[in-house]
């Protein structure tokens, strides 16, 4: 089941992000955030524009989405939002981050937002084809960005129009 994340959730959702930081190549956070951190990242997500989505299983948080504001302030790129999305790694496979992502297109729309992005590293073969599968088109890529442990990564901007 989908809904709207609640502050009680967020040591969750903040638990399931630090394991895709602990990998080291799905965020550019290259230590496990904090808890303060997270619940500042939370004020920033009004849920009537930028919403923040669980999908549950058994009232557990198996993973999350959060429609972001697209470079916050310039009031040009106000109808473009960033999406990103992160699954519990006891609960992958299970189409989570598809209904998550299905969700996230039906709000955008509805929303009248022209332009989805995401931005993320190359070595997230996962998500590119999840990105893919639903229509979004590489946009961009910085190559060697992304510099951790001796190893590079490009990063990546995929996109969607909305307004097709």
């Amino acid at each position: 089941m989908i809904s709207l994340a609640q502050p009680s959730q967020l040591e969750s959702i903040n638990r399931i992000y630090n394991q895709a930081v602990r990998d080291g190549f799905r965020t550019a956070h290259s230590q496990p955030v904090d808890i303060n951190y997270r619940h500042e990242w939370f004020s920033r997500h009004p849920e009537e524009c930028y919403p923040v989505f669980v999908y549950l299983e058994e009232d557990e948080v198996a993973g999350w989405l959060s429609v972001s504001a697209y470079r916050p302030g310039r009031q040009a790129l106000n109808e473009v939002v960033e999406v990103s999305y992160y699954v519990d790694y006891n609960h992958q496979n299970r189409g989570i981050a598809t209904q998550l992502m299905k969700q996230a297109v039906a709000f955008s729309t509805n929303q009248n937002y022209r332009i989805l992005v995401a931005i993320l590293l190359t070595k997230n073969a996962p998500s590119i084809r999840l990105l893919e599968h639903f229509g979004f088109e590489e946009g961009g890529r910085i190559p060697d960005a992304y510099h951790h442990q001796d190893e590079f990564r490009d990063h990546l901007y995929f996109y969607k129009r909305l307004d097709t």
